[in-house]
């Protein structure tokens, strides 16, 4: 039972991974359509009509927290405590290489369609790189996915709100996208390819850690030693 279990879960894992390919492949090469440049200007639109003096410091501050700066420091407080306290030095270096990689990946998926920004004279913040896709929503996804994931897997037993820790990673995660729109220097379908293109990636790194979880499971058994935090 248990292995159909697990033969269903790795379905269903396969079905959301080919679901983020296929929409980031329909937006990548649909960049110059009709639907695309209209989907891009009534959410945008919408979006960048909200503009005043307290969205504005709220986005830049969400557009901080998705920086490549603040990332790296968060990174090192995160896998100083995971390595210290829970022992998790393989989980550490899992984040590590997946932010990594997704960094490379933009500025590789960057280079290769050559997307121009938004005009400049909406702009509410300086970049200076092309558009497609984000790489805040792109990284923000994984990185702070990862973190959340890492954390509710370590807490949802014990702590009673714990449901909440989902919910609160997918908001900061939603709320760094919209930013970039926001602050104009993003097209909403930048964004949304930046999501997909960073869930698979997500998706990697997940099923690496369930892995590594799966071989200290089995290790710890062997002697003697079992806890649930590492059946997660």
């Amino acid at each position: 039972m248990k292995g159909k279990v697990v033969a269903r879960d790795g379905i269903w894992r396969l079905v959301g991974a080919g679901a983020l390919l296929l929409i980031f492949i329909v937006i990548s090469q649909n960049i110059s359509a009709t639907w695309v440049q209209a989907f891009d200007q009534h959410v945008g639109g919408y979006i960048q009509e909200q503009r005043g003096p307290f969205w504005t410091p709220v986005a830049k501050f969400f557009t901080f927290m998705g920086s490549g700066a603040t990332e790296f420091i968060l990174y090192f407080l995160v896998a100083g405590l995971l390595y210290v306290k829970y022992k998790m030095k393989w989980e550490t270096l899992v984040i590590f290489v997946g932010v990594l990689g997704a960094w490379l990946l933009n500025s590789g998926l960057k280079e290769l369609f050559e997307r121009d920004r938004p005009s400049p004279e909406g702009w509410l913040v300086e970049v200076d790189s092309f558009s497609f896709p984000s790489g805040h929503a792109m990284v923000s996804i994984l990185f702070y996915g990862l973190l959340t994931y890492l954390l509710w897997v370590n807490v949802w037993q014990t702590w009673r709100v714990a449901w909440g820790i989902p919910l609160i990673g997918a908001i900061v995660i939603l709320c760094i996208g919209l930013s970039r729109i926001y602050l104009g220097v993003h097209y909403s379908s930048d964004v949304l390819a930046g999501y997909m293109a960073g869930g698979l990636v997500l998706m990697g790194c997940m099923q690496a850690i369930r892995m590594i979880r799966r071989r200290r499971m089995i290790t710890s058994s062997h002697k003697g030693k079992y806890t649930f935090f590492e059946n997660m």
